[in-house]
């Protein structure tokens, strides 16, 4: 397996400023807290669409509502939806899922502004 798909690492600009797109679109329950987590986290890919696993250093809990606090949606090459959606686990910021609408594969890094936030809370 590739050194990156085993060894977690600083975030990459791109997956830190998407993130932070998420988390900065509207407020909710846990966010400052997230927002903490984020600037401590390490990352590990998990496939090839982008999907990271997420470890942050000893911060605050967040005090999320639902596994999925924040969810985010943008458009594809090819005109397919783009998924990405923050995992929690115990109150940690523990996964960035990527996805397509058709499972395919992602085609392109999009400019964390094209996301349209959902589901904040």
């Amino acid at each position: 397996m590739k050194e990156s798909m085993t060894s977690y690492r600083p975030l990459s600009d791109w997956e830190r400023r998407i993130i932070l797109r998420l988390l900065l679109a509207e407020p909710f329950t846990g966010r400052d807290e997230l927002l903490l987590q984020v600037e401590k986290a390490t990352a590990r890919s998990i496939d090839e669409d982008g999907s990271i696993s997420l470890k942050c250093s000893p911060t605050p809990k967040a005090r999320v509502t639902a596994r999925i606090p924040v969810e985010g949606e943008a458009q594809d090459t090819d005109g397919m939806g783009i998924h990405y959606l923050l995992h929690m686990v115990d109150g940690l910021m523990s996964e960035l899922e990527v996805y397509k609408d058709d499972s395919s594969r992602v085609l392109r890094q999009v400019d964390p502004e094209e996301v349209t936030v959902m589901n904040a809370g």
